[in-house]
């Protein structure tokens, strides 16, 4: 039993030894100036994505359709701060809809994209509470 205690050891230290940081010498796969750039593109993009949602939020037409649905706009407003992910990526798109039909003159687009935009922050509002 003795014997056996000590050969089990014996390995244990030996596998120990080799898994150690020493042998640990790996290239990564991404250097860290890399995965800073990548995560402030990331950042970036998300407040790119806010300020578009809040320069539709802050437009005349679509506060008065708010105010027709019953949204409280600061309460919009500080929801959008709150989106992260697909549901800013899809208000984000919802809000690009908008600025660019405004551009082109189609107001019935317009308020579909709007309505569209609120109901998303609608949503948002309401799984945060």
């Amino acid at each position: 039993m003795n014997r056996l205690n000590r050969c089990v050891a014996g390995c244990l230290v030996g596998a120990m030894c080799y898994t150690s940081p020493a042998f640990a010498g790996q290239t990564r796969v991404v250097d860290s100036q890399a995965l800073s750039a990548a995560l402030a593109g990331r950042a970036d993009n998300e407040r790119a994505q806010r300020d578009a949602v809040q320069r539709v939020l802050g437009r005349d037409d679509v506060r008065a359709v708010a105010a027709r649905m019953g949204l409280d706009m600061a309460q919009a407003t500080s929801a959008v701060a709150t989106m992260a992910g697909p549901e800013l990526a899809a208000a984000a798109q919802q809000a690009t809809a908008v600025e660019s039909a405004a551009l082109a003159g189609g107001a019935s687009t317009v308020v579909i994209s709007t309505t569209t935009l609120l109901l998303v922050i609608i949503i948002v509002i309401l799984l945060a509470n």
